[in-house]
């Protein structure tokens, strides 16, 4: 049986060296050996929460996933744990709020991210039993394919000493000119982002079951005395006139889904902050924006971080 057991333990050497790096470098913190976790994985920000959960919380995606938590403690004069995620929905957005209300931990405040593109019923996914799958079992986690793709990048990066980058941009003459040479009037990437979301738009409507479950989501907060802020992030120009207007979104947001939420703050006292449709400090789209919906990182979303959290502090904020 000792042989058997030596000759077994030899076969699995590999297996504990597969283990001992994917642990070292998944980058998303999962079993907490680690200081912290870059990753805006959602993954990685829901099991952040799990093991050290706070009570001022930023949910939505992409778009509220990159602040700079220092700029927002210092502005905000308190600690937020950020757990927006790149691409998430409306529906996840909510069922992630649900998530950490049902947690048992105190919860004191949620900011809560809409747009006119999470609230369209075209985009409507729906990971988040999947995921509450995976944070409950490690094997899983351990076996994930795209978690281990992960850890091998961030090994590679770590042996290339390769910096971590950020979405900000010093546009250059040559961010300014097509593919045939011709001058563009915006920054490439600013300038082409309305026809990458315009398959997603065209056929844009309201998703009214899940605004349905925000407003659930809004009572359960006042009866649970959370406060609530629903914030609408700002947008490019363009984006707005080349798909927004073009859809008749903009009717649509400013005439059915904006009075909705006003509707709610009257009756549950939410907060709402609707830098979507009403404008921001964002006035320089080519500088401030590093795509029609995320803010460069350097020289916009400083910006809007300063003036959103002076906001939610604000006595008569959204009113």
């Amino acid at each position: 049986m000792g042989h058997i057991l030596k000759r077994l333990a030899l076969v699995l050497v590999p297996v504990y060296v597969w283990l001992a790096f994917f642990i070292a470098f998944e980058p998303n913190n999962y079993f907490g050996l680690k200081a912290q976790s870059d990753s805006s994985q959602p993954v990685a920000r829901v099991r952040a929460y799990q093991q050290a959960p706070g009570r001022s919380l930023i949910i939505g995606d992409s778009r509220l996933a990159h602040f700079d938590m220092e700029l927002v403690e210092k502005t905000s004069g308190r600690a937020w744990q950020n757990l927006a995620f790149g691409g998430a929905s409306l529906r996840e957005s909510i069922d992630l709020a649900n998530f950490v209300l049902d947690s048992g931990h105190e919860v004191e405040e949620i900011l809560f991210e809409l747009s006119f593109y999470t609230v369209n019923a075209g985009y409507d996914t729906d990971r988040f039993s999947a995921l509450e799958q995976t944070l409950a079992n490690p094997l899983a986690y351990c076996l994930n394919l795209e978690y281990n793709v992960n850890a091998l990048t961030m090994f590679m990066n770590w042996v290339r000493n390769t910096p971590d980058t950020i979405e900000s941009g010093d546009w250059g003459p040559a961010d300014y000119l097509d593919d045939a040479g011709n001058t563009l009037p915006l920054h490439r990437r600013l300038y082409e982002y309305p026809a990458l979301i315009d398959a997603r738009c065209r056929n844009w409507t309201v998703n009214s079951e899940q605004l349905a479950r925000l407003e659930q989501l809004a009572r359960r907060c006042k009866a649970e005395g959370v406060a609530l802020t629903i914030v609408l992030p700002p947008m490019a120009e363009n984006v707005r006139t080349e798909v927004c207007e073009r859809y008749g979104i903009d009717d649509a947001m400013q005439n059915t889904v904006l009075p909705l939420l006003q509707s709610w703050q009257a009756d549950t006292g939410l907060t709402l902050l609707d830098y979507e449709w009403s404008g921001s400090c964002i006035t320089d789209d080519d500088t401030q924006f590093f795509d029609g919906f995320h803010l460069d990182e350097r020289y916009g979303l400083p910006d809007w971080t300063r003036e959103l959290f002076a906001d939610v502090n604000a006595p008569d904020a959204g009113a």
